[in-house]
């Protein structure tokens, strides 16, 4: 470290480097309570672990708050080649997925570069993709079923929510090359999926408390990251690290509150995994506090060793303050401006500068391949992929922040409406929306044919509940 501290930002950043909480929350979080599907037995009791820390940290009013949203138990199924040969390849049926039996000629997609030529190729048959991406369009264009390519070798296959169209599995890299040559051959390769997947209303808990300040200012920070992840593994880099981070500097501030010239709130959400269900209502529940939250992180994907970066969701203004930062604390603190993880959406609507801190690891590729070549979603995100020194440089950047943001006198406002409808993030999400517009309409059409979970998809398409 190398900057120039105030005495209470000494002290936090002792306490942060000396102080092994963190990572031990972290272990017993992923251990304990292992994936932590929103929903699920072990969400609830990793939620009142949380909470428990939080009582036990001196944190105000800690609580749970509890909100509904649509969710899944995979029952079984799998994948099975026909043609050339039979041979049975393991897969992992996707959440959220529908229950059926497909069969079909597999066609080779990739990450959907070359989408916009090949959807004429794709009617009635199974798709094979490196990404979740292309399915919309390739449900319009008549595709019966999908297979989730892992891009990366070494990594096992890849889990993750998908519409809830089409039957739907996950490979790894190595299976899906296999069949990208038996599809390069003469007679190419045909297969039959089956998946088995419950769908019903589930219930999860954001995990809330607060932190008071000097009573300077009623203005506040607030520190976040999701608690939930999927079953497979213990979700320890996505996203059981990032949570224990926002835990951790919670933690660390409450010991020093009284140099805070406003609030901190620490909320841990579920069911990000399942459409960030938990931010979306938490942020309904407190629409009229959020006018007075200065800045928040929502943490996600970070501590795994690598160089820490930080994402501003395009708020170019903020980026002379956290060089500086990067330069007091003497890490290199890559800066990006786009647009942050899932979470962040809810509070970017409201104009509240958001951030967060990511693995470097995740920019090494563009778009979605980044996160595809970490363990993230895979049977491998285990508690012995996290750095501790990582662990900690994640807690100095969101504290020494933390102090800054609240004893500035003359942070940022809010964007206006205006200002938010102009950001190249709200210009993307049109371009989603408009192909969510698309496939409603498809599937309106088609509703005679949908399955039935296609069609409980098509009700919250029209509700505008798909994000």
């Amino acid at each position: 470290m190398n900057g120039s501290y105030t005495e209470s930002e000494k002290k936090i950043l002792g306490e942060v480097y000396t102080s092994s909480e963190a990572y031990d929350n972290l272990v017993v979080l992923c251990d304990r309570f292992g994936g932590r599907l929103a929903g699920s037995p072990e969400n609830r009791g990793a939620a009142e672990f949380i909470l428990g820390k939080f009582e036990e940290y001196g944190f105000q009013d800690p609580h749970l708050e509890a909100f509904k949203f649509p969710g899944s138990t995979v029952i079984g199924g799998g994948l099975d080649i026909l043609e050339p040969m039979k041979r049975r390849i393991p897969s992992i049926v996707l959440p959220m997925t529908v229950t059926g039996e497909v069969e079909g000629e597999v066609v080779y997609l990739g990450h959907g570069e070359n989408l916009e030529k090949q959807l004429g190729e794709l009617d009635g048959k199974v798709i094979l993709t490196s990404d979740r991406g292309p399915i919309p369009k390739s449900v319009m264009a008549g595709a019966v079923g999908v297979i989730w390519m892992r891009p990366f070798p070494f990594l096992g296959p890849t889990t993750g929510v998908t519409p809830s169209i089409l039957p739907s599995v996950g490979i790894k890299y190595e299976d899906g090359c296999m069949l990208k040559r038996l599809i390069d051959g003469d007679g190419g390769v045909r297969v039959v999926i089956k998946t088995e997947c419950k769908h019903f209303e589930r219930e999860s808990w954001n995990v809330c408390g607060e932190i008071p300040g000097n009573g300077k200012s009623d203005d506040f920070v607030m520190f976040g990251g999701h608690y939930d992840g999927h079953e497979i593994a213990q979700a320890a880099f996505d996203c059981g690290a990032p949570s224990m981070a926002a835990l951790e500097i919670g933690r660390v501030l409450n010991k020093f509150n009284e140099s805070l010239n406003g609030d901190v709130r620490v909320v841990l959400f579920s069911a990000e995994e399942f459409g960030c269900w938990g931010s979306r209502a938490y942020a309904k529940r407190h629409a009229a506090e959020l006018e007075r939250m200065r800045f928040t992180y929502q943490f996600d994907s970070c501590a795994g060793g690598s160089t820490q970066v930080l994402t501003l969701d395009h708020w170019p203004q903020l980026e002379p303050f956290f060089k500086k930062l990067g330069a007091d604390l003497g890490l290199d603190l890559p800066i990006r401006q786009q647009k942050g993880p899932g979470d962040s959406e809810a509070f970017f609507e409201h104009g509240i500068p958001t951030g967060c801190v990511r693995e470097s690891r995740r920019f090494d590729y563009p778009g979605t391949l980044g996160g595809l070549s970490t363990v993230w979603h895979t049977y491998y995100d285990t508690v012995d992929k996290i750095s501790i020194r990582s662990l900690k440089e994640v807690v100095a950047i969101g504290a020494l922040s933390g102090i800054r943001i609240l004893n500035s006198e003359d942070w940022l406002k809010h964007r206006s409406r205006e200002e938010i409808e102009a950001t190249p993030i709200t210009r993307s999400k049109r371009k989603h929306d408009e192909l969510n517009e698309e496939l409603r309409a498809y599937l309106t059409a088609n509703f005679d044919r949908l399955w039935p979970e296609a069609k409980l998809y098509l009700e919250r398409l029209a509700k505008g509940l798909i994000h």
